[in-house]
């Protein structure tokens, strides 16, 4: 219930700021307001995390082998 104040708050302090920068700015511009490329962005960043966790473990696991190759490799 206090998170939820607290989301509301937040919200409110972003439109109030919002909405002061557009009454006192000479040009004002959308992007610097709400920037839609940047939270679609935000969004599919958040939905294909499971994807760059996986590529990390595949990477993790060729250097791995790499380390392991070299470790065993007898230079002489």
């Amino acid at each position: 219930m206090a998170l939820r104040e607290i989301d509301k708050q937040e919200q409110q302090a972003i439109l109030l700021f919002n909405n002061r920068y557009v009454s006192n700015a000479k040009k004002p511009k959308l992007s610097k307001v709400f920037d839609k490329k940047k939270a679609e962005k935000r969004i599919r960043d958040l939905f294909s995390r499971t994807n760059q966790t996986t590529e990390k473990q595949q990477r993790a696991k060729q250097v791995k082998i790499v380390t392991d190759y070299f470790k065993n490799k007898n230079w002489r």
